[in-house]
C-alpha cells in the first residue's frame, strides 16, 4: 500500500486518539495525562520516549537507509481555557477547558506518522525526532524544551530542520495551505501601570487622572507607530485589557493596561520593544503622572523554508492533487513552533491542514468555543507528515 492508503487504514485509530484527547483537554504545562497517553502509544511502537519541560515528550526514529540529517516533527498538545459549546459525543469533560485550537488533531496526526515512520524505517535515511510540545497557547513550551536539551546544545543543535502542521476549518477538508517565507508574526506582551494622584471626580485639577492618561496612551500609540514605522512593515499593537477605577466619582491612583505587539520583522520588533515603553512613560509624564512598563518577550517571527515546502507540496501532489495546494498569505498570529528555528539558524516549515465542511457545520475559526473539524483531515495530515519527512531526509 502507498503511504496514503496506509494512513487511511489508520483513520479509525486516529479518530479514536483525537476524540480521547478532545474529551480530556489540559492547559499548558498541565498536560500530564496527555503526556502519559502519548508515551504509552510511543512505547507500543517500540520507541523510547523522553520527558522534557514537565510534560513535553520526544522520541527518535532512526532510518535504516543510511546516515543523514535529523528532521524534527512537532505537535503541540495543550488546550485552551475555553468552554466548549458543541454538543458532540466527544465533548470536553474538563469544565472550562477545550481543544478549541485543534491540538488534539496535531497529536493524533503525529502519532499516526510515528507508526508509519517506524514501519518504513528502511525507506529513509537520517533520523526523525518526534516532539510533542506543551503550552503553545502560553506561556510557550518550545523554549523550555530547547533550554532543557531536547534538541541538544542550542549552539550546536542535534536537528537540521523542523516540520509541523496546523489544522483549521477555514477552508474545505482535502486542501492544504503552504506559504514560502514569512508565515506568522512575533508576539510580545506589554504591561503598563499608569500612576496618577487620586481625588474627587468633581475636582480633577486637584488630582492626576491615570485613566485620562491611559486614554491618551491608548489612542496615541497608534499614531506613534504609524508615524515611526515604515508603512510597508506589518505591525499591530492591541490593548486587550484596561483596568482602572473603583467608583464613578473617584479619580483613582492607577490604571493598568495589558497589550500585545505583533510584527513581521525582527528589526522592527526590537526597535518597538524599546520605543513603546519610552512613549508610554513620556506620555504619562506629560500629564503629570508616571508609568511602569514591563515587556515580556514572546514568540519569534515565523519564516517557512522553501526547501521543506518543496517536500510538502510534493507529498500533497503525489498523494492527492497539486490543485489541492493553496498558496497562503502570511498572518499576524504567532506560533512558538518557530522557536525551534533558533532565530533562523535551523530551516523550519509549518503548513495549514484544512478541515472545514459547511454541510457538517465545521466553519468556525480556531479559538472559537464552537471550533470543530472534519476528521477526514486526520489521515491527510498523517500522510503529508510522513511523505514530506521521508522525501526531505532522502533528498537532503
Amino acid at each position: 500500500m502507498s503511504i496514503k492508503e496506509e494512513a487511511e487504514s489508520l483513520k479509525d485509530k486516529l479518530v479514536q486518539y483525537r476524540r480521547h484527547l478532545h474529551m480530556h483537554p489540559e492547559l499548558g504545562f498541565q498536560e500530564y495525562e496527555t503526556s502519559k497517553f502519548i508515551q504509552e502509544k510511543l512505547k507500543e511502537l517500540g520507541l523510547e520516549p523522553k520527558v522534557w519541560a514537565k510534560t513535553g515528550v520526544t522520541a527518535e526514529i532512526k532510518g535504516e537507509k543510511g546516515d543523514g540529517k535529523t528532521l524534527l516533527i512537532r505537535a503541540d498538545m495543550d488546550a485552551l481555557p475555553v468552554t466548549e459549546a458543541n454538543d458532540v459525543p466527544y465533548k470536553s469533560k474538563n469544565e472550562g477547558v477545550s481543544h478549541a485550537c485543534g491540538h488534539d488533531a496535531h497529536v493524533a496526526c503525529l502519532l499516526g506518522a510515528a507508526e508509519l515512520l517506524v514501519k518504513h524505517k528502511s525507506d529513509f535515511k537520517g533520523k526523525v525526532l518526534l516532539v510533542f510540545q506543551p503550552a503553545e497557547e502560553g506561556p510557550g513550551g518550545a523554549k523550555p524544551m530547547i533550554e532543557e536539551g531536547a534538541i541538544g546544545d542550542p549552539n550546536n543543535p542535534d536537528i537540521d530542520a523542523a516540520l509541523a502542521l496546523h489544522i483549521t476549518a477555514l477552508a474545505d477538508v482535502g486542501l492544504i495551505g503552504v506559504t514560502d517565507g514569512l508565515l506568522t508574526a512575533s508576539a510580545d506582551e506589554f504591561y503598563a501601570t499608569i500612576k496618577g494622584k487620586g481625588g474627587h471626580g468633581s475636582a480633577p485639577h486637584m488630582a492626576i487622572d491615570p485613566i485620562y492618561i491611559a486614554g491618551q496612551v491608548i489612542t496615541g500609540i497608534q499614531g506613534f507607530i504609524t508615524r515611526t514605522v515604515d508603512p510597508v512593515d506589518h505591525v499591530v499593537f492591541t490593548w486587550g485589557k484596561v483596568v482602572g477605577g473603583e467608583r464613578q466619582n473617584v479619580i483613582s491612583e492607577t490604571c493598568r493596561l495589558e497589550g500585545t505587539l505583533r510584527t513581521h520583522r525582527r528589526e522592527v520588533r526590537k526597535k518597538l520593544k524599546e520605543d513603546i515603553p519610552e512613549f508610554i512613560k513620556t506620555t504619562a509624564k506629560a500629564y503629570g503622572g508616571d508609568a511602569e512598563v514591563e515587556v515580556i518577550t514572546g514568540y519569534d517571527v515565523g519564516i517557512n523554508d522553501p526547501e521543506i515546502n518543496k517536500s510538502i507540496r510534493k507529498a500533497m501532489a503525489q498523494n492527492y492533487s497539486e490543485k489541492a495546494i493553496i498558496e497562503r498569505e502570511p498572518i499576524m498570529g504567532a506560533e512558538d513552533f518557530f522557536d525551534f528555528s533558533l532565530e533562523g539558524k535551523i530551516p523550519v516549515s509549518m503548513f495549514w491542514l484544512f478541515a472545514g465542511n459547511k454541510d457538517k457545520g465545521f466553519v468556525h475559526g480556531n479559538h472559537s468555543n464552537y471550533f470543530d473539524f472534519d476528521e477526514n483531515a486526520l489521515p491527510i495530515g498523517t500522510t503529508i507528515l510522513v511523505d514530506a519527512a521521508m522525501d526531505y531526509l532522502n533528498t537532503h
